[in-house]
């Protein structure tokens, strides 16, 4: 994958190492096409089996048609948002683990936020997303 640097370039983080994902996949949807891509790139260096989506909508498919272990989202996507994304995800698949980014607190985000979903605020360094998806990931897993 060849990214156009930016802040949130991989070139300025540290290598992800020790993490053990094996075929853990990973859905990410992101509306801003770079942010997406480094995202998704980041997980994948980490070794993470990556999905990704552009909307809302595209990853209702891409969840119909696939199962994840991890469902990590933008909030604001332009059309439906990533909170009503992950209560239709978490209604199809109880226990799923949810990270939810955004640009505004947690506190705009109010109670549309589903009970146990992750928040990560952006920006957010990609080390920073790698652990807390790895994170989610063992929560899972965990008994």
């Amino acid at each position: 994958m060849n990214l156009i640097p930016t802040r949130w370039s991989r070139a300025s983080q540290p290598e992800y190492t020790g993490y053990e994902a094996g075929p853990t996949c990973i859905l990410v949807v992101e509306d801003d096409l770079m942010i997406g891509a480094a995202a998704a790139g980041a997980l994948e260096d980490a070794g993470f089996m990556v999905l990704t989506a552009a909307s809302a909508e595209e990853a209702e498919v891409i969840l119909g048609q696939e199962m994840v272990d991890v469902l990590f989202t933008d909030i604001d996507l332009g059309g439906r948002d990533g909170c009503d994304l992950a209560h239709r995800a978490l209604k199809a698949q109880p226990g799923l683990p949810v990270i939810l980014a955004s640009g505004r607190s947690r506190r705009c985000h109010g109670d549309r936020i589903p009970a146990g979903a992750r928040f990560l605020p952006k920006p957010y360094r990609l080390s920073q997303m790698v652990g807390e998806v790895h994170r989610a990931a063992q929560g899972k897993a965990a008994p």
